[in-house]
Order: structure tokens, then sequence, then C-alpha cells
């Protein structure tokens, strides 16, 4: 075993960390290990820990005492749309820290997994494309009290620290109903059914706004990259796509991917417009034999959110690539893909 590429996985049944430790365990000459409150069934490599009970954190660390790195993407369980819990945030990120610096000798790097919220995407127009360096908005935002913390902690240390700031991380992720892709499927579906066109439910301002997206196994990518670069030590990192789109010029594509009839900008709630079509999709699912009710699939209060960006949302990528990281995604592509990902996994209809 190479001690020297043992990488702890913490939250690693969330959404991007997932990705991380299959993209971590198909590259030669490392060891992943996940980190979780349960260990998931068929997993060895696995630490079934709670970063809220430290002693008992410190002594599931002890355990793998050849862990030298650590990318944490965990958070505090209070919902992730808006204001996120810092109090909660920050004692399970600090939780893991003590427990690391008290267990594991050979530590060397630890990632922290952030967002664009950094920039304060989720409370209205902000400078873009933003850059790592950018001002920071008013708090409360936990982003800003980790990195505080881990750059203060490391201050003197042999072991480094890097964060990545990707932007609406999309996977196909059966099960996990918070997905932009997986939500406008179950839309799609609904208007089919219905026989309603596919109207686009943002503002006209959202309609032509800039937008992008972050492909999960891009981002896993990109954060093994960081763990590797010593150009990465100490600094933080965007990680989106590196393209754009405007919703006025992908909304007809993904009607053609959904095999819906495209409509035009309808203002309104998804959160109203959707109360009381569960039966509706339990129709969709008998006749296609699909997974899971509807409740599994779409978000409607996260729909609202993504749809309330009236203004552009969009991240610079030059830190990364002067930093020698090339990787980029086609956004259109991975929307096309997804969607047939859903699909053959048995959540989204045939189109």
């Amino acid at each position: 075993m190479d001690n020297t590429r043992v990488t702890l996985i913490v939250g690693a049944t969330g959404a991007a960390a997932s990705r991380i430790l299959e993209r971590g365990r198909a590259q030669p000459g490392q060891t992943l290990v996940g980190l979780s409150r349960r260990r998931p069934p068929g997993e060895e490599a696995w630490i079934a820990a709670d970063l809220e009970d430290a002693p008992r954190l410190a002594e599931a660390l002890a355990t793998r005492p050849d862990i030298s790195r650590i990318v944490y993407a965990s958070r505090a369980p209070h919902g992730e749309t808006g204001v996120e819990d810092v109090p909660g945030n920050l004692r399970m990120l600090r939780n893991l820290v003590d427990a690391a610096e008290a267990s594991l000798p050979r530590l060397a790097h630890v990632h922290l997994i952030h967002g664009a919220k950094w920039y304060g995407m989720h409370l209205g127009a902000y400078r873009t494309p933003s850059r790592e360096d950018d001002p920071r908005h008013p708090p409360p935002n936990f982003y800003y009290d980790q990195q505080d913390f881990i750059a203060e902690r490391q201050r003197g240390k042999a072991w480094v620290w890097s964060t990545s700031r990707p932007n609406f991380v999309l996977d196909v992720a059966p099960g996990r109903a918070r997905n932009m892709v997986s939500t406008l499927g179950a839309y799609a579906a609904l208007c089919r059914e219905l026989d309603e066109p596919f109207d686009f439910p943002g503002t006209p301002d959202t309609w032509g706004a800039l937008h992008e997206v972050t492909d999960a196994t891009f981002l896993a990518e990109g954060v093994l990259w960081m763990l590797g670069e010593p150009r990465c030590a100490n600094r933080a990192f965007n990680m989106t796509n590196g393209d754009a789109f405007r919703w006025c010029d992908l909304w007809p594509f993904l009607a053609a991917q959904f095999g819906c009839r495209p409509g035009g900008v309808n203002v309104r709630s998804m959160t109203l417009w959707s109360a009381g079509k569960e039966a509706v999709w339990e129709r969709i699912r008998a006749r296609h034999g699909l997974a899971l009710p509807l409740d599994q699939v779409a978000s409607w209060a996260f729909f609202d959110f993504f749809m309330g960006m009236d203004y552009d949302v969009l991240c610079s990528m030059t830190a990364a690539r002067e930093a020698g990281f090339q990787g980029f995604v086609n956004s259109w592509t991975m929307f096309s893909g997804q969607i047939e990902g859903y699909r053959a996994a048995g959540i989204l209809p045939p189109r």
C-alpha cells in the first residue's frame, strides 16, 4: 500500500463525494476510504463515525493511521437552498480536524468542497465571472468560517489545505430529489402526461441570464487533481464545467430531449404547480415501470430556487487553468447524457 496516497472521503455517500470515491478508486496507486455515519452494505474500506461525536470520531480515525489526505464533503443537516447552519458546519469540521491531527501522523492535505454561494449567488445579483479573491458578501456564510478556520489551523503545520467551489453539482443520482436533471425530467413528464407545453417557470430575466453548472464526475477529477498538485496548496479554486448557457437557448433543447412541446416563459411557483400531481406521476410510473415516487425524483423548492436566479451565475476558471487543470465539460452533452442515465435507471420515462 502506498501510504502517501490513502485518502479519506468524509460524507462519502453524498452527491459529490460518491463520485470522488468512484474516480479515485479507479486510479492506480490510490486507496480511498469512505466516512459516514453508517457503513454502506458491501463496503470494507469505510469508517462509520458521527462528526458530532468528537471522542468516537477520533477513535475511529485512529484505526486508519495510514490516511494522509482528506476530502471534506459533509454538511450540517439543515437544508442547502438558502443560508445554512454556520455553527453546526464549523463544529463538524473542527471535530474532524482535531481528530485528524490527533490520530493521523501522515496527514498532508485537507480539501473542503464549498460552492458558488461563497460569492452570494443565493442572495441576489453579484459580480461575474466570479474570481476566487473577490470580496466576501456580508455574513453569515459557513464557507467563510470553515476556510478561515482551516487556514488558521494550518498555519505553521506540515499539512496544507485547499477548497473547491463548484456550482449546482449535477449527476445521475437516483433517490436524490434535489437534482436539476431529475427535477426537470419529472416536470417534463408531468407536462407531457397533462398535454401541457413545457413552459419555463422562471422570469424573463432568468430566461436570458447566463448560467453554469458542474458535472459531478468533472468535480471529482478536479478535486483529485488538487490533492496531487503542489500549486494548489492553501488556495481555493472555482470548479465548473467551463462553459455557460442561457435558458432561452437550452430550454428548446431540453424539450426535445424530454419529448415535450416546448413552451415559453410562464412565471409561476413550481411548489404550487406541483401540488396534487402525485396521482399523475403514479399513472406515468405504472405505465413505464418507474422505480420511485415523485418526492424522490423532484424537489420543487429547489426548482423554485434555481429558477429564481434572474441574474448571471458565472465563475471564472482562470485560476485552475493557470495552475495546470485543463478539464472541461460540454454542458449540453452533459444534460443529454444524464437524462439518458435517469431513463436507464428507471427513474424517468422514455422519450
